[in-house]
């Protein structure tokens, strides 16, 4: 099959064919690859061959291309290799597929684990990777975690013990930031690390250093590294990357930078000649997100002239025996058996080969998006038999792991178990194409628009998105077509964070997309809907839901297996919805609520069995006749006695919430400690009922409103978030209210940004 200009013969086994790829050194957009005799160029984009024999290997050979080219490229972090052996599908992969670290705990004395994408992610646990490490110690198996984390080991520590991880759990950390502050702090003296050796001397002898900081905690690592100060870059004698979010400003602040403000700092450095060291190799982000990382730094300093950056970190030997040493000071022998967990090929397999180590990979960290799944915190699962078997084949034998694993987990039982209480958002995904005008135009007219773009979609799809983003584990039930529209939809929705395993595609079928467009001069919008051929049906919920779990589960509810706690619908596919409903009835304690922006079919089906329901301030007059907003939303909850409260947003008006007196859920916090928003939360009577009214979060000074699309469904998802952690009322319409405001100041009705715990009004007093 001749796809492009990539030739792929079509035979009854892939596993015959072996590529070399060479990853050139001045090759930025392409891969060069040769089969057999006949060479031929590979965008890193393309698709390679449409016959089902060879897809799914060739999507893992595409992805695993375009992420070496993202780890390796032409930086100095690794050691180049200008040809790579390629085999996919090898069938003598001996990696072996394992369901937790319990089948093989009893194979090793000690263990070195990596931190982001295998315990937690920033911002939650991995309950999975909890419970695992407390086997471990059970076992009387010693842990060392090994990071290319930036930050200091007390830094480390400080998070770890925030997120729930114990003392006990763990010997010690042993991170690239920590090992490369001591090598300079302890320069000279009795203390000096063996890792330093490594080092030139023009970086431990450098005096005036020139920082690109984390934005975290610079000042506290710089701190300790007197009589070495920031310098500007016209006196700096070395350059430290740390981080890709700051640099020093006026007397030697650090403040904000762009990438290209980074890059000419790069460029005047690179004529002087200066050393790097790099204190996080890393290129791509621990959620495998392309974006700018110290490794990234180092390959732009060689292209742009500068010397061989020095690294520390992984997967370089030196930071291996480093952890290695810190086992034996704790009482593990020097013989003993260990063995390296980590979710990196580039880093954790390649560095722990070269140590002589036996190291597990895991599939829901930086590769899952190669492997089609979801990235943790989302349930670990086991790849698809082909698209697992293509990954390994894809990678060269120094990043070939021992074993391979879902996750951090101690078996599979344990890992469904202790996943976090999910959220299903059952409803519309689709492309929104918006454009910005200064006024909406006259019939016939031709205008310019100010600006625009092709971005995600469908309430129920950006409700489950700012869910993910808050760190809520959310799943989207919905579909999208097999068109290339369907693809860039849930590619979309992974970035995201949410859960795609409930998206259904039917075959020959368009996805929905929605023109909207956003008039400056009124701050309103116009959207035009272009629905799919047909809804999802109740069929199609049984089905994605009976795939959604394994065979042997113990319980006889999927929603129950899956963890769900919450459904939420958006009034899209009334048979969907209504199906799904009937499932969560089955389950205690599940929640239901409902977003109702106008009369719409089903919905005497769905609003009866819902525990809350959110609408904007028109729907409740319109759908009761009642005179006022209060009276309608309690006549809502007259007509439907299961609705504990009901919900009406009035974007820069505030938020109005109506609930029963006899309502199970706590309307304000205890102890006033909601007093410290910046919103005020009323509460009052009507009839019978109680009342919260919320203020609209203020922007931000310096802030204006760029366009509301999608600020209800954010609005929606930061209120269930705090709701789902039992925070009151009062929070919930605060936390709601916050996360509308951060969409309202974006383009586009997707959240867009992760958003820390601390950040979120539902944590005061928690």
């Amino acid at each position: 099959v001749n796809c492009g200009c990539v030739a792929m013969s079509l035979t009854p086994s892939f596993a015959i064919f072996q590529w070399d790829v060479t990853v050139g050194p001045h090759l930025p957009h392409d891969i060069r690859l040769r089969a057999a005799s006949t060479p031929a160029v590979l965008d890193a984009p393309s698709v390679f061959a449409r016959a089902s024999t060879v897809l799914s290997a060739a999507v893992v050979v595409s992805a695993a291309c375009r992420s070496r080219k993202r780890q390796f490229g032409r930086g100095a972090q690794h050691p180049h290799r200008s040809r790579a052996s390629l085999r996919v599908g090898r069938p003598d992969c001996q990696s072996r597929w394992i369901q937790g670290i319990g089948e093989i705990a009893g194979d090793y004395d000690a263990f070195l684990i990596d931190l982001w994408g295998v315990i937690h992610d920033g911002k939650v646990a991995f309950p999975w990777a909890l419970d695992a490490l407390a086997e471990l110690k059970k076992a009387g198996k010693p842990v060392v975690f090994l990071s290319n984390s930036s930050r200091r080991t007390e830094v480390n520590i400080a998070t770890l013990t925030k997120l729930g991880f114990s003392r006990d759990l763990y010997v010690d950390i042993v991170s690239s930031g920590e090992e490369a502050w001591r090598a300079l702090a302890y320069h000279g003296t009795p203390d000096a690390t063996a890792l330093a050796k490594g080092l030139p001397a023009e970086v431990l002898g450098a005096q005036r250093v020139f920082v690109f900081g984390n934005g975290a905690d610079d000042e506290e690592y710089l701190a300790g590294l007197a009589p070495r100060r920031v310098a500007s870059i016209e006196e700096a004698d070395m350059l430290l990357a740390r981080g890709c979010a700051t640099i020093p400003g006026e007397q030697a602040a650090m403040k904000k930078a762009s990438w290209a403000e980074m890059e000419e700092v790069l460029r005047l450095a690179a004529g002087r000649k200066l050393p790097l060291l790099v204190a996080n190799p890393d290129v791509v982000r621990p959620d495998g997100a392309d974006s700018p990382m110290p490794g990234r730094l180092a390959r732009r300093y060689v292209e742009l002239g500068g010397p061989t950056p020095s690294i520390v970190g992984k997967p370089h030997a030196a930071i291996f025996d480093v952890a290695l040493e810190r086992l034996r000071a704790s009482g593990v022998p020097a013989a003993a058996r260990v063995c390296m967990i980590g979710d990196s090929a580039w880093q954790d397999v390649r560095g722990a080969r070269a140590c002589g180590l036996d190291v597990v990979l895991l599939c829901n960290g930086i590769h899952s998006a190669a492997l089609g799944l979801q990235q943790a915190p989302s349930p670990p699962q086991r790849p698809a038999s082909d698209r697992l078997q293509a990954f390994l084949g894809a990678l060269p034998p120094d990043e070939a792991p021992t074993y391979v694993a879902g996750a951090l987990a101690w078996d599979a039982a344990s890992t469904s178990a202790s996943a976090r209480p999910a959220v299903i958002a059952c409803g519309l995904a689709c492309l929104d194409i918006a454009q910005q005008v200064g006024e909406y135009p006259q019939p016939d007219a031709k205008v310019r628009a100010d600006s625009g773009g092709c971005l995600g979609g469908g309430n129920a799809a950006n409700t489950a998105c700012a869910l993910a983003r808050m760190g809520t584990r959310a799943l989207l039930m919905s579909q999208v077509g097999d068109d290339p529209l369907g693809d860039a939809i849930l590619e979309g929705l992974r970035s995201e964070g949410a859960d795609v395993a409930l998206v259904a595609r039917p075959q020959g079928m368009n996805s929905a997309f929605t023109n909207i467009v956003v008039d400056r001069s009124s701050d309103t919008r116009t959207c035009i809907h272009s629905p799919m051929a047909k809804d999802l049906s109740g069929e199609d919920v049984e089905q994605l839901l009976a795939k959604s779990v394994e065979a042997d589960s113990p319980s006889s509810s999927p929603l129950l297996t899956l963890g769900v706690k919450h459904v939420h619908l958006d009034c899209r596919h009334p048979a969907a919805a209504a199906a799904l409903v009937k499932a969560a009835l089955e389950v205690p304690d599940i929640r239901i609520s409902i977003d109702v922006d106008r009369p719409r079919a089903g919905l005497d089906q769905l609003m009866p069995h819902c525990t809350a329901i959110f609408c904007n301030s028109t729907f409740p007059q319109t759908f009761t006749g009642k005179p006022s907003l209060v009276s309608a939303l309690a006549a809502m909850l007259d007509r439907f006695p299961k609705a504990q409260f009901v919900v009406a947003t009035q974007g820069s008006k505030g938020d109005l919430l109506v609930s029963r007196a006899s309502s199970p859920f706590q309307l304000e916090e205890e102890g006033g400690s909601s007093g410290m928003l910046p919103v005020k939360c009323c509460r009052g009577t009507y009839e019978g009922y109680s009342t919260l009214f919320s203020d609209s979060w203020p922007l931000p000074a310096d802030a204006k409103v760029v366009d509301s699309t999608g600020a209800g469904d954010v609005f929606i998802a930061g209120f269930i978030h705090a709701w789902l952690a039992n925070r009151p009322l009062s929070l919930a319409l605060a936390t709601g209210a916050y996360i509308a405001t951060q969409q309202l100041q974006r383009f586009g009705a997707r959240l867009g940004r992760d958003v820390a715990a601390e950040e979120l009004p539902c944590n005061i007093g928690a």
